[in-house]
């Protein structure tokens, strides 16, 4: 995959992981994908922006690997950095399946902002990184058998699990129904 030049430099400038950027860019590849997918079927879909926000989703992975600090982060980095705002709400909006301004208060999260995906673009980059492990695709069922797993040993945010899960399926379903296919 061709990797823009500003990609690059804000990558090189934070010293993001390898192991992150082969994460960012097999969720580029796995949204584009979907994305053109959508676009073949008259939707107005912005290809560069789903690549970029895909292959910028995890920057704040430089400074955190926290799950619930790094999507606030990477949106600090982009901003600070004059990326596009379009480009910052995808990577804001990427975490779970996104969350509301109520549960921002009640995760205790440094900012509290509607971080639930809502254009097109960040839906697909959004779904992308769920079904991409490290820098392998996955299935949507892996995708949520990890939940299951991450609701066992995480009781006290078991409600926050289901709400991903709710939210994961609706963007899958949503998706779907645009492509024409399954995904």
């Amino acid at each position: 995959m061709d990797i823009p030049k500003d990609v690059l430099d804000v990558w090189e400038k934070y010293k993001l992981p390898e192991n992150v950027r082969r994460h960012c860019i097999k969720v580029a590849e796995v949204a584009l994908k979907i994305a053109e997918k959508i676009k073949e079927r008259g939707h107005d879909i912005d290809l560069e922006l789903v690549k970029k926000g895909a292959l910028l989703h995890d920057i704040g992975r430089a400074i955190t690997h926290d799950p619930f600090k790094h999507f606030i982060l990477s949106g600090d980095i982009l901003r600070k950095e004059g990326f596009d705002n379009r480009i910052v709400k995808i990577v804001e909006r990427h975490f779970s399946a996104g969350v509301t301004k109520d549960e921002a208060i009640k995760l205790g999260l440094s900012v509290i902002d509607n971080f639930i995906p809502e254009t097109l673009e960040e839906k697909i980059v959004c779904y992308a990184d769920k079904i991409v492990k490290e820098d392998k695709e996955v299935t949507f069922e892996q995708f949520l058998k990890r939940l299951d797993e991450l609701r066992s040993s995480n009781p006290e945010t078991s409600w926050f699990i289901d709400k991903t899960k709710e939210r994961a399926i609706k963007i899958k379903q949503e998706l779907e129904a645009l492509a024409g296919t399954k995904l």
